[in-house]
């Protein structure tokens, strides 16, 4: 894994939550192929009428609380 560092301007009062939206898409990448699998397991556990496209927007909603 390499370290990247970026300069970005970005408006007063947007810094934080900037940052905070760029860690949340690094740690997802980190972690894409750990979440594909257990997203799989689930899939197949789970009785349920929703989409895989439902479950896996439910799952990051829950990460991101």
């Amino acid at each position: 894994m390499a370290k990247v560092t970026i300069q970005v301007d970005v408006p007063d009062g947007y810094v934080d939550s900037f940052k905070k939206h760029v860690e949340e898409i690094a740690r997802f990448l980190r972690n894409k192929e750990r979440l594909k699998e257990n997203l799989e397991k689930v899939r197949r556990i789970l009785k349920t009428d929703k989409s895989w496209e439902e479950l896996k927007e439910e799952y990051y909603e829950g990460l991101a609380r």
